[in-house]
């Protein structure tokens, strides 16, 4: 595989309404403060603060939108905020410092990652971001192995191509039987795996979305991923998604105001490996399209449910997966 960073360019280019696709990252590092991300990304995208307190900063790039830059501990962003509100309305100085929380800010970024989310950007625009990248490995930023506590992330928000239940279908699929191969590829940090966030979907889902034919609803779609995954832990994430398309159906059956409609995925499967010099986001971005790849060819994916349906009913594997060489030669001639 060639060491040039190339985003691969998926067979579906435009999204709902018909336009040029766009994708949301967002990343998980530790040993730079608030600060110092700031200043990177104002400098390295001319971007411009609108918002800041200690635990969270706005950046607005023109062009691409707004950058937010946040310890990832929600006890710290709503204290912060709520400081710096009592400060406000107390000092009338809305830049009155508050000491405490910036201990507090201090500590708690000893263990607690900072994250940047990115606005959607339009898929052949996403190298702007690799300037980024490199300015924040070259100030110290570290990822998932540089620590036992760095367990992080990179999170991709990938948009939907059109309002077609089956194409949702088949992307659910798709990564249902890629699962395993895709622990291998990203080389899943161990830690990571054992916390919730990125659960894999259990089998009896698999078993589920693999009996699907080409004429499901919405209203099936949802409600049987919700019986099988009433939960945001997932690596493959699809209730921003469900919830842009029937939020009646999601807030029904799970009261949990994090849950944020939008007409994307949310991927959060790879490691975040900044610190790494050869490491960009392309990565994990072409991982991810080997998903849509089988997606989108249903001989291929019909032959990989069957080689999965194979696998699975042996009483004993011993061998790797038979398909993952498949998929491997996928991601290389998409890379």
């Amino acid at each position: 595989m060639s060491n040039e960073i190339n985003y691969c360019i998926p067979a579906e280019t435009n999204n709902l309404e018909g336009k040029p696709r766009r994708v949301g990252f967002e990343l998980e590092f530790a040993d730079l403060s608030l600060q110092q991300v700031t200043d990177i990304l104002c400098e390295k995208l001319n971007g411009k603060v609108h918002s800041n307190n200690p635990a969270e900063t706005i950046v607005i790039v023109e062009g691409l939108g707004k950058f937010t830059i946040e310890l990832d501990w929600q006890f710290a962003k709503e204290t912060a905020k709520e400081r710096a509100r009592q400060h406000a309305l107390e000092y009338g100085d809305k830049k009155v410092d508050d000491h405490f929380m910036i201990w507090l800010t201090k500590l708690a970024s000893i263990v607690v990652p900072i994250e940047i989310v990115c606005p959607p950007i339009e898929i052949k625009d996403l190298t702007v971001l690799d300037g980024m990248v490199s300015a924040l490995r070259s100030a110290g930023a570290k990822g998932t192995g540089e620590s036992l506590w760095y367990a992080f992330g990179v999170h991709i928000n990938p948009e939907v191509t059109d309002n077609d239940p089956e194409k949702v279908m088949r992307t659910l699929k798709s990564y249902a039987i890629c699962q395993d191969w895709l622990l291998k590829t990203h080389q899943v940090d161990p830690i990571r795996r054992v916390t919730p966030y990125i659960d894999l979907f259990p089998k009896s889902y698999i078993n589920t979305l693999i009996s699907y034919k080409s004429n499901i609803s919405w209203t099936k779609l949802i409600e049987d991923y919700l019986e099988y995954n009433p939960t945001r832990n997932r690596a493959l994430d699809a209730l921003p998604l469900f919830k842009y398309i029937d939020q009646n159906l999601i807030d029904q059956r799970l009261d949990d105001p994090r849950i944020k409609a939008r007409p994307t995925f949310h991927y959060r499967m790879p490691n975040c490996e900044i610190e790494k010099n050869n490491w960009f986001l392309y990565k994990s971005w072409n991982v991810w399209c080997v998903i849509e790849h089988i997606a989108q060819n249903e001989q291929l994916l019909e032959q990989l449910v069957i080689e999965w349906q194979r696998y699975n009913q042996a009483l004993i594997n011993i061998k790797p997966a038979p398909w993952f060489n498949i998929l491997d030669e996928i991601y290389q001639n998409l890379s």
